[in-house]
């Protein structure tokens, strides 16, 4: 009786560990899988001035390089990002997975010149720049709008 449970148990535990390997790829780039297998991961500094040419963001990330950051103008929000590998090694002619993990994802007001947005990267704070200049157009605009009888 001990020998068959020995034998059951050991046929229960390989068919389970063979379900948790086999996870399906687009869950695993959904969820929070990196952190989680990586140790965690520190959070970044963020803060937004507003000055005379437009608004600056600054962002320091502890383990980023200029290389490593993203960003993205996506309707009227500005996103801010690195790709995480999530598999150190993949099988050859299988791309290793990417997971975009958001720093910043912050709203964009009118007043923006999304066309002019630049970003640099200073090596001596280690920290990411982000200009949004103003749209002079937009800015302090006043209208009186006449109303047509009919």
């Amino acid at each position: 009786m001990v020998r068959c449970l020995n034998i059951c148990y050991q046929q229960v535990n390989t068919t389970a560990l063979k379900t948790k390997i086999q996870i399906p790829q687009d869950i695993l780039s959904t969820i929070d899988f990196a952190n989680t297998t990586n140790g965690g991961m520190s959070e970044p500094v963020l803060g937004i001035s507003k000055g005379e040419e437009g608004y600056e963001v600054r962002i320091k990330a502890a383990g980023l390089t200029a290389d490593s950051f993203q960003i993205d103008v996506l309707d009227n929000r500005l996103w801010v990002y690195h790709l995480v590998m999530l598999f150190a090694e993949r099988a050859d002619g299988m791309d290793n997975l990417q997971s975009a993990r958001t720093l910043g994802n912050l709203f964009l007001s009118n007043d923006v010149n999304v066309e002019n947005i630049g970003a640099r990267y200073d090596d001596e704070t280690r920290e990411l720049r982000i200009n949004l200049p103003y749209n002079q157009a937009k800015r302090n605009f006043r209208r009186h709008i006449d109303i047509e009888k009919w």
